[in-house]
């Protein structure tokens, strides 16, 4: 995966500074379900947003609801809020929630669901484990953070100059 150190750096200062979940490590054994890629082989470039150090993107959940996300790929799941799962229709998984997780904030319990498809850019994946959990501190407007729950499937470049992050599915 090949990604800007500053980059990194920047987002991981951005986040420990908010006291925001960064890196959402389950203390249980609970590696992401796989999901399918359903976009064609092609690179597929996002858009971002540059927001106080970090980049954001534009989502959409289970083909209609619109987020924008943190690109983290330092988190082992994405993470969404609690109102945006319900409004997405996203429920627990009641035989794998709650999962306990090591944030920046400490340890907290969070429930484990399953987004039906996440789509960026011309990029969707479908079934994707999603952790349902409100992270305090976030800016106005931000849902949460777009995790390797979703980008596992990709090798990831990030064009800072440019503002674009580029998937290619892996093969």
């Amino acid at each position: 995966m090949v990604l800007a150190i500053g980059t990194v750096v920047g987002v991981h200062a951005f986040l420990s500074q908010l006291s925001l979940d960064q890196s959402l490590l389950p203390t249980r054994s609970h590696p992401p379900k796989s999901a399918q890629v359903t976009a064609g082989s092609e690179d597929s470039v996002i858009s971002l947003e540059h927001l106080g150090g970090v980049w954001v993107a534009r989502v959409e959940l289970n083909d209609f609801h619109e987020a924008r996300l943190i690109v983290d790929t330092g988190a082992t799941y994405t993470t969404i809020s609690e109102d945006l799962a319900f409004d997405a229709g996203i429920r627990s998984d009641t035989a794998n929630s709650p999962i306990n997780l090591h944030t920046v904030g400490g340890r907290i319990q969070a429930e484990l669901g399953v987004a039906r498809r996440i789509r960026v850019g011309n990029t969707d994946r479908d079934d994707v484990r999603v952790v349902i959990h409100t992270i305090p501190n976030l800016p106005d407007g931000i849902d949460g953070l777009l995790g390797l729950s979703f980008f596992d499937r990709f090798l990831v470049r990030l064009d800072h100059s440019n503002q674009q992050l580029y998937l290619t599915p892996r093969s």
